[in-house]
């Protein structure tokens, strides 16, 4: 038996093969399984052929043909699909059409309005096998390459392609009708298509197929949703290759590069190329920073590759460390900060000392990278590395999308409107980053402008919370023999030795444990005066500061503690009482907010020795927390209670107005640690507005209350 040839096959499906050979599609899909033969027709072409289960809506078998240039791109679609359901979601659409190739622009307006009127005659639309969007921007690229690629069709035939018979579509649903499997890349012309250069290795976690993992898109500032970011018609891990080749060919101030050629030569396993075998050490003179690199990485940077497989050396290029190396920042995206900053580094003058910086040098270590764009640089890293998904032992990050894009005012590149929020819950606290200020903090820059969102994240509030572990208001304390947050003098007020740092081995330092318990007995007073028991008088301001550590707004005023037994007083600020609540007497504004002496406070509360607390924890023992806040539509808030005791609690959420919006516990609480769980509901089960919100602790006649954001 003759072996199997392309001409044996339907015109349609010869077609797909054609287009996925040339390069112009990474993955086409051919609805139900085809024979061996055709499927040995499909191999001559020198593509890998699989079978994927899926299920109708039904719930029916059936079965799926995909056939690629590069077998990953299987395994991702097998990833994604083996077994599931042919399902047509939004989401789904947008998955398998990045998959498939398909113009971004031509999925979402069929997502917004299937078979809207474009300019395209009957002809060119039954050639592209997509629903084009009007206007589309690769549509007369794609024509040029989708025409030729027809022709040779015929070619082979020896005949006009005749009628069609359609086959299975990339993206489900109604588009089945009109589309056919073929993956497009955008601009077949001017984009090289994904997998046509074999020198463009792949790269674990990348969601667009652009080259670039999760973590070397935060690093580069592009969009992991999105191929080009830029829209400049180059893959964005391609253009980021090719601009480190760029510098490494010119070289900026401060770089040398040293050669080290050696006698032998190693041959390229993408393109047989030989080349030495030796490498090259790229140096960063002022900043002392180093790498070394294989000539054959520097053979795939010209190529457009990150990743590199020669015969004796295979991997991938530091992108973070070439990156400081050779563009450590962007000045244009080095935008001022609004705030006291007499160096001009980006920085705000009260926030450099907690960073370790000078406020009055701008260039604190010498190294030629002024302060602010270090501080982002050194960031950066962390973000990337985060989990994206909710853990309990250190922090994480949620993507949070929102539908529409944006801007950034100084390059032009195009983003998501949405934000990364980052959770630290050791710390109770979360951070939200809008996508476009990950992309400014990429670039060197601080402060962010987007069409839509702009501001600044305070960089000490961020690094509290990417590396905190419940410690981050836990200030060192001079003349602390034993490192407990007490001086040796006050633990001599408060009956402690000053070389034991937990007397009462219940896990917390002395100092941090009596900051908390003073906290929680502040907290507890009752706000009516009354001649016969302590009590606190609230005096707020028309002000608030943000705490440099992490971020929240605390008002300028101060709480009045008063004992009218024997007339003594003592004002604590609120700024102050934050820090306390945390296990600190020392804030991170020293200057407008000085120490509080625990003795002075103690002696007006009637503390003078510590009070137990459940051994092991690092919560203070009467506390409230929140965390994602700001808490979005979708997502859900976690409360955790610290109660001084057990007992009858009430747990409820309010409006500002007062109105009860949800009733979260009423009962005897089992455990003095609570957890619940908010999802932005009403007792209705109904999504409450966006705005502020109150998490309000009744114990006893103790109340406390948390305020809290939802945002849609």
């Amino acid at each position: 038996m003759p072996p199997p040839r392309l001409t044996d096959l339907d015109f349609e499906l010869a077609y797909l093969i054609l287009l996925t050979r040339h390069g112009l599609k990474p993955l086409s899909r051919w609805e139900g399984a085809l024979s061996a033969n055709l499927q040995d027709a499909i191999r001559s072409e020198d593509l890998t052929v699989e079978t994927v289960a899926r299920r109708t809506r039904l719930g029916l078998k059936t079965r799926e043909t995909v056939f690629v240039r590069q077998p990953r791109y299987a395994a991702i679609y097998r990833q994604h699909f083996d077994g599931r359901h042919l399902a047509e979601t939004p989401d789904t659409m947008r998955l398998q059409g990045r998959l498939f190739g398909y113009p971004s622009c031509c999925v979402e307006a069929f997502i917004r309005k299937p078979y809207g009127p474009n300019d395209l005659s009957p002809g060119d639309q039954e050639l592209l096998f997509h629903w084009a969007c009007p206007a589309c921007p690769s549509t007369a690229s794609l024509l040029r390459e989708y025409r030729r690629i027809h022709m040779e069709c015929q070619r082979r035939f020896g005949r006009n392609s005749g009628a069609r018979t359609r086959p299975s579509t990339g993206l489900p649903g109604a588009l089945a009708r009109v589309a056919a499997g073929v993956a497009l890349v955008l601009g077949a012309t001017a984009l090289p298509a994904l997998g046509q250069d074999s020198h463009w290795l792949p790269v674990c976690d990348d969601n667009d197929l652009d080259y670039l993992s999760f973590a070397e898109e935060i690093l580069a500032g592009t969009d992991w949703e999105n191929q080009d970011t830029d829209q400049n018609l180059v893959l964005d891990g391609v253009q980021i290759a090719q601009l480190l080749s760029q510098l490494l060919a010119a070289p900026p101030p401060g770089v040398e590069i040293q050669e080290h050629p050696t006698f032998g030569l190693e041959t390229c396993r993408a393109c047989s190329a030989s080349v030495n075998m030796g490498f090259v050490t790229i140096r960063h003179v002022p900043r002392g920073l180093a790498v070394d690199l294989p000539y054959m990485a520097l053979h795939y940077l010209d190529h457009g590759g990150l990743g590199y497989d020669g015969t004796i050396h295979s991997g991938r290029v530091d992108l973070d460390v070439l990156k400081r190396i050779l563009t450590p920042s962007d000045p244009p995206h080095v935008l001022p900060v609004e705030g006291e900053d007499p160096d001009n580094d980006g920085l705000i003058s009260e926030e450099e000392p907690p960073l370790g910086t000078d406020p009055s040098i701008a260039d604190t270590d010498g190294d030629s990278l002024t302060d602010g764009p270090q501080i982002a640089e050194g960031l950066l890293p962390l973000i990337a590395e985060l989990p994206r998904e909710e853990v309990s032992e250190g922090p994480y990050m949620l993507e949070m999308w929102m539908d529409g894009l944006e801007q950034c005012e100084v390059c032009g590149i195009t983003l998501n409107m949405g934000f990364a929020r980052i959770v630290n819950p050791l710390e109770g606290l979360s951070i939200d980053v809008p996508f476009v200020g990950l992309h400014t903090r990429a670039h060197g820059g601080l402060v962010y402008n987007g069409t839509y969102n702009d501001g600044r994240v305070l960089p000490v509030a961020l690094h509290a919370v990417l590396t905190g572990g419940g410690t981050a208001h836990w200030l060192p304390v001079a003349h602390d023999t034993d490192g407990d947050g007490l001086k040796d003098e006050e633990e001599l007020y408060f009956d402690l030795g000053s070389t034991e740092p937990d007397e009462n081995g219940n896990g917390i330092p002395d100092g941090r444990e009596l900051a908390a318990n003073m906290a929680i007995a502040v907290q507890m007073l009752p706000r009516d005066p009354d001649p016969n028991y302590r009590y606190v008088v609230e005096h707020p301001l028309r002000g608030h500061y943000a705490c440099l550590t992490c971020g929240e707004l605390i008002n300028m005023g101060y709480a009045e503690v008063v004992n009218p037994m024997d007339d003594t007083s003592v004002d604590v600020p609120y700024y102050n009482l934050h820090f306390m609540e945390h296990g600190g007497f020392s804030s991170d504004r020293e200057d407008l907010f000085p120490r509080s002496d625990p003795r002075v406070v103690g002696a007006v509360l009637g503390i003078d020795r510590i009070t137990a607390v459940e051994p092991g924890g690092v919560v203070p023992p009467f506390s409230l927390r929140a965390f994602p806040n700001p808490l979005s539509t979708g997502q859900s808030m976690q409360i955790v209670l610290s109660l001084p005791t057990t007992g009858p609690i009430e747990v409820t959420i309010y409006d500002v107005r007062g109105g009860k919006v949800r009733d979260l516990f009423a009962g005897n609480a089992s455990q003095r640690l609570m957890h619940f769980r908010w999802d932005g509901r009403n007792n209705d089960g109904l999504e409450s507005r966006s705005g502020v919100y109150f998490c309000r602790v009744r114990t006893g006649s103790v109340i406390v209350s948390r305020k809290i954001t939802l945002i849609h």
